[in-house]
């Protein structure tokens, strides 16, 4: 018996190429080289998709209806620029283009801000009555090679990958801190990162918020802008420092002028840099009187100038001059000479009408307080005696 064929129905129409076996019509119109596909669910006709293939390394042309070949893809992939991972020996130097550990560079993320740490906190600690400040990852631990910590100092990124702390021991007045006017009271202290090239990243502490270079810290152990470093043997007067944060502490009056520190909260522990104290007290040294007032004074540093206010600070007299000192030496160099504010005075049981003279001289951390005029020393000398101001000036 032999083979049936099946019929072949040959199609005729004007629309263009034809299938043959399965009797499917071309599109027409359609554009060359554009992909063709079915035109509905019965596969009986084709249409033009609109799509095509383009052979263009660049991808410049952008466009949303053309497939690139695989050899462009590949083209364009191996050209475009690609993530750069550190080694562990980049990681380490801390020098200039240092990158992230991790398959990011750090330019791809942002340019950090002077100061801004990345996986770093502050850790002050007091351990036998001696100040520990340390430098920890967000998990706690000390930095190393494979979980560093970055931060930009003097426009360039540093890395620390191991331990890094300073640590002031008691016994020492520490910027002065064990003065009568600050002893025992809370104080701000503010935490820098710095670095030179034979030292690489070092940490400090100090009272004041603004400084940029080495220099600008005294480097007297008493002194008011002492900064406790933890490595100071090659440091130059032109090292980059930054301010990354603030804590609170307190050092003790007397001899032994021991540490000790608050439980932190985030208002006596700050992890990023700040510029400013909070508004602290202090207590002034008096002199004119016999029982010397003994209300506490506020006090509050933002940048380079302090704020004193003083409200109820009244005494008993017993001399015609009215003096105190203020928690930091006014800088020298006033145009002036120094800076004269006005308060509201009493005098032996009244309120005087004039206002009194506030003065505080440049290079200088005393202020006098002149009951009217400025020169004129005419408090009276027995009863109890106050003055009501508010002054600003530069440290």
């Amino acid at each position: 018996m032999g083979m049936i064929r099946p019929a072949v129905k040959i199609l005729s129409s004007p629309r263009g190429p034809q299938g043959v076996a399965g009797g499917i019509q071309g599109p027409n119109p359609s554009v060359v080289d554009n992909f063709p596909t079915f035109k509905d669910i019965t596969g009986a006709e084709l249409k033009d998709s609109g799509i095509s293939f383009i052979d263009e390394d660049s991808m410049t042309t952008n466009s949303a209806v053309k497939v690139p070949s695989q050899q462009s893809v590949k083209a364009y992939v191996d050209a475009s620029p690609v993530p750069v991972k550190a080694t562990k020996a980049e990681v380490a130097t801390g020098t200039n283009d240092a990158k992230f550990n991790t398959p990011l560079s750090i330019a791809e993320l942002m340019k950090p801000e002077e100061g801004k740490m990345y996986n770093g906190r502050i850790l002050p600690s007091v351990a036998s009555n001696n100040l520990t400040v340390a430098l920890k990852t967000l998990a706690g631990a000390d930095p190393s090679v494979t979980d560093p910590v970055y931060v930009m100092i003097g426009g360039v990124l540093r890395s620390i990958t191991s331990a890094l702390s300073v640590t002031k021991n008691a016994a020492t007045n520490w910027m002065n801190l064990g003065s009568a006017e600050l002893a025992t009271k809370e104080t701000d202290l503010f935490v820098y990162l710095g670095y030179n090239a034979t030292d690489g990243v070092v940490i400090g502490f100090s009272r004041i918020p603004f400084a940029n270079r080495y220099d600008e810290f005294s480097a007297t152990t008493t002194n008011e802008k002492y900064a406790g470093i933890s490595t100071i043997t090659t440091a130059a007067a032109g090292d980059s420092y930054v301010n990354i944060g603030r804590f609170a502490a307190t050092l003790s009056a007397g001899a032994g002028y021991t540490w000790s520190v608050p439980t932190f909260t985030a208002s006596n522990l700050i992890q990023k840099p700040i510029y400013e104290t909070r508004r602290l007290v202090y207590l002034p040294t008096y002199t004119g009187f016999s029982s010397a007032p003994a209300s506490a004074v506020y006090a509050q540093l933002v940048g380079r100038n302090m704020k004193v206010t003083v409200g109820d600070s009244s005494g008993t007299s017993n001399a015609t001059g009215f003096t105190m000192t203020v928690p930091f030496t006014c800088s020298a160099g006033l145009s002036s000479g120094q800076i004269d504010v006005r308060g509201n005075a009493y005098d032996n049981g009244s309120w005087q009408t004039a206002p009194a003279n506030v003065s505080l001289s440049d290079n200088s951390n005393l202020i006098t307080i002149y009951k009217t005029t400025h020169g004129v020393v005419n408090w009276t000398n027995s009863g109890i005696k106050t003055c009501y101001f508010s002054i600003e000036y530069p440290i």
